[in-house]
């Protein structure tokens, strides 16, 4: 690991909770909390296909990127123990298995449409882990609609595929149901499916509701009872009951676009449910409604792509992808203290001066701020990482970091370049 070289991350002052510095920064798609020999970490997926190792506890990366060989695909990855070891499996043009302590690749087979030589395109979209007759296996979905259960230790997959959706499979989860190992998958049908693995069919007839492409969906217990939870392009949340019958979704309503993920978690002794679309929400599931305000931190970044639920020293974190531009991290019992009496301005005071990181520019923040267009804009808060501002009159939701407000507009008048 390498040597600290700042301070440990930290709350800002009521700043919805965030944990600062974010996580990565450029391409980022995925992101799966972990371990790895006992240490809370985060995995992120990058556009250039590499998988990234984050150190939850001071929020920098671990070790080289890890990326299989050649130029395949990479879409997906989840996390499992194989024996003592602490894997990533990632999936796209094919199956690859990683040991996260070692950083060494274990297994990998190539993806192959279902039935060979169908039109529809191969490749494995989505994948999860779960223990199938006492071993460690991945059950993946994609672009042949098709689910595969595959041996992690050894790449190989375990009987035929299960066939069932007529949709891209967006999403797969695992959990268990009468003791019984089962897989969950959403796909774009608009339908959620229950698989059990062991007797390799489906449970029931598909999960109906949606009334658009399913994108998510994560599995969990409401007070004992297993659940599953899913989103779509409906803008709604839908929760299961999956010891029902015939289990009917619950909508729950409040995102104003798509809800492109979603994770579990327990705050407080309760179950929430945390959404992303074009922000992130939480949720209590015991009563169906908001858990306090949107998890958002002052920006108008829209497309939330993954979400993440995990623990640091016994608290419940969220992370969320941006945009693929980074990962978020907020501390959801801190949220939950929060509560909904949200103040105006985080921040107990605002910088008079802010230097860009990424570039050297300095903020000169004691004038006014106008860009090229004249228009007049605003510092309203700051979030630990950089200025938030805001171009009157626009509403308060409306709201931008200032160096992508000066990318976007210009504030020549005020900013010094570091190049």
């Amino acid at each position: 690991m390498p040597e600290h070289q700042e301070a440990e991350p930290r709350i800002p002052w009521r700043f919805g909770a965030q944990i600062v510095p974010p996580l990565a920064a450029g391409g980022v798609t995925e992101v799966v909390c972990a371990a790895v020999e006992g240490r809370p970490v985060a995995l992120t997926l990058g556009q250039d296909r590499a998988l990234r190792v984050w150190d939850m506890g001071d929020h920098r990366q671990s070790g080289p990127p890890l990326a299989p060989a050649g130029t395949a695909p990479v879409w997906g990855v989840a996390h499992g123990m194989l024996g003592q070891r602490s894997v990533a499996v990632l999936v796209g043009g094919g199956l690859w298995v990683w040991d996260l302590a070692e950083r060494r690749r274990i297994s990998g087979a190539e993806s192959r449409p279902y039935p060979p030589g169908r039109r529809a395109g191969g490749g494995l979209r989505a994948v999860a882990c779960t223990r199938l007759d006492g071993r460690l296996v991945a059950v993946t979905g994609g672009y042949d609609r098709t689910v595969h259960i595959w041996d992690v230790a050894t790449a190989e997959q375990l009987g035929e595929p299960l066939c069932g959706h007529t949709g891209v499979i967006r999403s797969v989860a695992c959990g268990e149901l009468n003791g019984r190992p089962i897989a969950l998958t959403a796909a774009e049908d608009e339908t959620v499916r229950i698989w059990d693995l062991e007797r390799r069919e489906p449970i029931g007839r598909p999960l109906t509701g949606h009334t658009g492409p399913v994108a998510t969906v994560a599995y969990g217990l409401l007070d004992g009872r297993p659940i599953a939870v899913s989103g779509g392009r409906d803008r709604t949340l839908r929760l299961w009951d999956l010891t029902a019958p015939d289990p009917a979704g619950t909508p729950i309503e409040g995102h104003g676009d798509a809800v492109g993920a979603v994770a579990l978690a327990t705050v407080a002794g309760r179950p929430v449910a945390v959404s992303g679309g074009e922000d992130v929400r939480v949720w209590d599931l015991r009563g169906r409604r908001p858990a306090g305000p949107p998890l958002f931190d002052g920006r108008d970044v829209p497309g939330v792509t993954s979400l993440a639920c995990g623990t640091l020293d016994g608290r419940p974190l969220a992370l969320a992808v941006y945009g693929h531009e980074r990962v978020r991290v907020w501390d959801l019992a801190e949220h939950r203290r929060i509560g909904a009496d949200v103040p105006d301005r985080y921040a107990p005071r605002l910088p008079a001066r802010w230097t860009d990181p990424a570039t050297g520019d300095v903020y000169d923040l004691t004038g006014p701020l106008v860009d090229l267009d004249g228009d007049r804009w605003d510092v309203v808060d700051y979030d630990g990482i950089e200025p938030i501002v805001r171009q009157r009159p626009v509403g308060p939701r409306v709201a931008l970091g200032i160096a992508d407000a000066h990318a976007q507009y210009g504030f020549q008048g005020v900013v010094t370049s570091g190049q």
